[in-house]
């Protein structure tokens, strides 16, 4: 199997390749806006596909994704190349990649570390009313936020997480579409949940996060009930994210007190690369 790096003009392709080998439709755009953040390879004669998220702001820590059409029994060639892909790629340390919990991903240099889960709201349980935030707070939307300080709370929020946003290196550049912030006098923000509209109407939620000082204070709780009242409000849906199944913090029982069911469980793999 002989791979090559994915040009611009390889969009269509990977669009079609992921179409087909997962439940959801790809368009060459979407496919593009990949190729402009992952590192990507190409075995087009076997329909396969490798992918790596370089780390961003000096974490060690990267995504991967693999797309190949047939069977399985080419399994080891595609993490093979996928762990080679990110060995090559500076500053990355640790490799992590998801699998359905029924699954595996057939390579014994990864092990599993935590479960993940999948969830879309229910349709049904909106806040009424919505949480109120701690009275030395106030409710913002994006547009009312400094980039910097939405940064500097982004950092701060997901500093001890397990689950990192993938896009992390983007976070922060696209509006969102859906917001909730709380911020304080001084103008910082303390907690956030940003929502993306997605090509068939619906609502991605993250990420979503409160830094460590305001947390078990119902910052989360407040500015989630003011995003879903937004959504009831405007008729988006469905309304999904994706959540660490055994945080540290507990978020996944926020969610599900909030009308969230659990639609796929994964599991979260990662191998540790060689230090060059």
């Amino acid at each position: 199997m002989e791979w090559r790096p994915a040009t611009a003009g390889d969009a269509v392709f990977l669009a079609e390749l992921a179409s087909a080998v997962s439940d959801r439709e790809f368009s060459a755009d979407q496919a593009s806006a990949f190729l402009r953040n992952w590192r990507v390879e190409i075995a087009e004669q076997d329909a396969a596909a490798v992918a790596v998220l370089p780390p961003a702001d000096g974490r060690g820590k990267g995504y991967g994704a693999w797309w190949v059409s047939g069977g399985s029994d080419r399994g080891r060639q595609i993490t093979d190349r996928l762990v080679q892909l990110a060995g090559a790629t500076p500053g990355l340390s640790i490799l992590q990649v998801s699998r359905p919990a029924d699954e595996t991903v057939g390579d014994p240099r990864f092990e599993p570390v935590y479960p993940l889960w999948t969830m879309i709201h229910d349709g049904a349980t909106w806040p009424q009313p919505p949480s109120g935030l701690p009275t030395s707070l106030r409710h913002a939307q994006w547009s009312d936020v400094v980039p910097r300080e939405f940064r500097s709370a982004y950092e701060q929020a997901y500093r001890d997480q397990r689950v990192v946003e993938p896009h992390e290196s983007s976070i922060g550049e696209r509006p969102a579409d859906v917001s909730a912030l709380a911020v304080g006098p001084d103008g910082r923000v303390a907690g956030f949940v940003l929502g993306f509209t997605q090509d068939h109407g619906g609502v991605e939620l993250g990420p979503i996060g409160t830094i460590p000082s305001w947390r078990r204070r119902g910052v989360s709780s407040a500015l989630l009930a003011s995003v879903l009242k937004t959504c009831r409000e405007f008729e988006l849906g469905p309304v999904t994210l994706t959540v660490d199944g055994d945080s540290p913090t507990r978020a996944q029982d926020i969610y599900l007190r909030h009308g969230f069911r659990i639609t796929e469980r994964l599991v979260a793999y990662q191998v540790r690369l060689p230090v060059s």
